[in-house]
């Protein structure tokens, strides 16, 4: 199958401005790249030049063989995108455009605001490229990418224009109906396919060829153009036998993560107590007047001025006295530290500089001071901590269980923040042989009992990181219980987990819902990792996600760490830390490997302990890294990522003592 080169271009006048605003683009991109397409992409205003230039490099210039516009289609008076395109179409596709506008008008009325316009660019190279404008919203894009995908139909339309005659494409699908160039049909008409021109020639009446009644084999597939899976209804002799979602590395999944996830949603106010720990700061915290608001002392002493006070002896005054009246000769104050200097006083002798002379009912009458001090010796000026409107906790900074920001908080006289509101994640178990450890029965079909470790495992891990979990339980791999644990999931959670039922087995439920009764879009559905290789990401109407992990244990936690956190971490408003695939990953540190770790073909995760050494920071395998032992998980506080095997690799694996990098997962001892 020929590589086509596609180019994706955004008109937008606020993605202009502002790339990052840029989903749809993104998302053409995505579905393009998954499908095999080789794929550039381009942003600019709406502006009919700006968007003729744009077409025309892609065209003429790259010779490209698809150009795709998101954006512009619409009433308004600044959709100009139909306006710019057609001036540039040397052969119209109107049945084209009638396809992506019946699809979108199935979906939606809306539809028919819509100025869609498809055509043919021929370049003066004689090099023809296939023109399409699409809407700007992300949810008609999805639903129009999906169709032009569908049963290869772009790819058949591109193969056409490119030269070719498209016999085998049409082979596959017009599947029995399909004859060559040669054969007639049982009615006399011919199905010609002759140098550029492509004729499909369809009979109607009772029993030709192209009869309604052509007998179809059992294992046609089932499902529906637009979608990936087979309706799970359709029996088991219908599954897929390949899975249908290609096998991503882990940084393209890891990065489709980051952009699929939106920014934290909404903010919340709380006071200043425990419930703010784990939150994120949604404002610049700063500090409403100067601290100190005045000079105060360092240490504990007696406040004198510095030019008049030589050493010698001196009557003790108390803050009851100078509320009476002002510091007189031959007296000194005496304070605490913290406390503020009174006035006509500039520093602060220490009491060890002192001795006792005379003392009256347990107070202090008369001292004698022992040393010169400085003016501003043993003070703190006004504002040396913080100045008034300084920002002394900007937004994004993670308010943590150690005590800093809240203590911060409360020092700028703070009774609340403003902080980004955390998700609530839904957390789900599926399967038929799973029991509940509280409600194991004594037998069971399978002759043993299978504890569900994963919705456990999970909600601690979750909790502990300061969110709230809804506990969904466990469901069988039956269709109406696992749809309304999701709908109840989705209606009460940001987030929905799950663990099990993504695989390839027949009763793996959990793509085909997300698809075809949620509306939500598979973003990926499988992994070069280890463990975790059937892991799936899907986005569901609302800017709600869902992460299909694998029913493995080990597999299950890992994968949480590895694909959930960084999404969480983005959800909460959380900063980007890392410079890796995915900026809201947890960060990486080096390691010194303390047992030896075997490499495989994937990228692996190896469950570790990491304790402090004498040449920095040791880790050690945990022991047996099956994914079905959780265990394995029982004294981790890392993950070690290991790359995988090079292509041709006579060293299989790394020795105690090679360098790796680790995810701390907690703390280390």
């Amino acid at each position: 199958m020929p590589s086509f080169r596609a180019g994706v271009l955004t008109i937008s006048d606020t993605a202009a401005a502002d790339a990052t605003a840029d989903r749809s683009g993104s998302m053409l991109q995505e579905h393009l790249t998954t499908a095999g397409y080789q794929v550039v992409r381009s942003v600019c205003a709406d502006d009919v030049a700006q968007i003729q230039q744009h077409v025309r490099r892609f065209a003429d210039t790259e010779a490209l063989d698809l150009v795709i516009t998101t954006g512009g289609t619409g009433f308004g008076r600044r959709d100009n995108t139909p306006e710019a395109l057609e001036p540039l179409i040397t052969r119209k596709t109107p049945a084209l455009t009638h396809a992506l506008t019946a699809h979108s008008l199935a979906k939606t009325p809306l539809a028919a605001l819509s100025r869609g316009v498809t055509g043919i660019r021929r370049a003066d190279s004689g090099k023809e490229t296939l023109l399409v404008a699409l809407p700007g919203s992300p949810k008609a894009v999805n639903e129009c990418i999906e169709l032009l995908l569908a049963n290869g139909l772009l790819q058949h339309a591109l193969e056409l224009l490119s030269g070719g005659s498209g016999e085998t494409k049409h082979k596959q699908m017009q599947g029995s109906m399909h004859r060559n160039a040669d054969t007639a049909t049982d009615t006399g008409h011919a199905h010609s396919h002759h140098h550029h021109h492509h004729h499909h020639h369809h009979c109607g009446g009772g029993g030709g060829l192209h009869s309604h009644s052509a007998p179809k084999p059992r294992t046609t597939s089932a499902d529906h153009a637009e979608f990936r899976t087979v309706d799970p209804s359709s029996g088991p002799s219908l599954r897929h036998r390949i899975s249908p979602y290609p096998l991503l590395e882990l940084d393209d999944a890891l990065s489709l993560i980051a952009q699929h996830t939106p920014g934290a949603p909404a903010t919340e106010t709380i006071g200043v107590s425990p419930a703010l720990i784990g939150h994120v700061l949604a404002e610049d915290v700063s500090a409403a007047s100067d601290l100190p608001p005045g000079p105060t002392t360092n240490v504990d002493g007696y406040a004198v001025p510095a030019s008049s006070t030589p050493p010698g002896d001196y009557r003790v005054v108390t803050l009851k006295t100078l509320q009476q009246r002002a510091l007189a000769d031959g007296e000194i104050f005496r304070i605490n530290t913290g406390q503020g200097l009174p006035a006509g006083t500039d520093a602060v002798v220490m009491v060890e500089d002192t001795e006792l002379l005379e003392s009256s009912d347990g107070e202090e009458v008369r001292v004698r001071v022992l040393a010169q001090v400085d003016v501003g010796e043993n003070v703190r000026p006004r504002a040396s901590d913080v100045s008034a409107g300084q920002v002394v906790l900007p937004r994004g900074t993670t308010i943590s269980a150690l005590g800093g920001e809240i203590g911060t908080l409360a020092f700028l006289g703070r009774s609340s923040a403003l902080v980004y509101r955390k998700p609530r994640i839904a957390i789900l178990s599926t399967g038929n042989e799973l029991v509940d450890t509280s409600s194991a029965p004594s037998s069971s079909t399978w002759g043993f009992n299978v504890y569900d470790a994963n919705r456990p495992g999970l909600h601690a891990a979750i909790a502990g990181l300061g969110f709230e979990v809804v506990d969904l339980g466990i469901v069988t791999d039956d269709v109406p219980t696992t749809l309304a644990a999701l709908r109840k999931g989705i209606e009460c959670a940001d987030v929905i987990v799950t663990t099990g039922g993504t695989s390839m087995g027949e009763s793996d439920l959990l793509k085909p819902l997300i698809e075809r009764e949620l509306h939500g879009h598979i973003v990926f559905g499988r992994v070069a990792m280890k463990p975790g290789k059937p892991t799936t990401f899907a986005t569901l109407p609302g800017d709600k996600m869902i992460f299909a992990l694998p029913g493995n244990p080990a597999s299950a936690l890992v994968t949480f760490y590895v694909f959930v956190l960084p999404a969480l971490r983005k959800l909460s408003g959380t900063l980007p830390t890392s410079s890796g695939a995915n900026a809201w990953s947890l960060p990486q540190v080096d390691v010194v490997l303390g047992s030896e770790m075997r490499l495989d073909s994937r990228a692996e995760f190896h469950r570790a302990s990491v304790r402090t050494g004498t040449n920095g920071l040791v880790a050690t395998s945990t022991g047996n890294q099956r994914s079905s032992g959780m265990h394995s998980m029982s004294t981790a506080n890392a993950l070690i990522a290991l790359p995988p095997l090079a292509p041709n690799a006579t060293v299989r694996s790394l020795p105690a003592g090679s360098r790796a990098k680790a995810m701390i997962l907690g703390s280390i001892l």
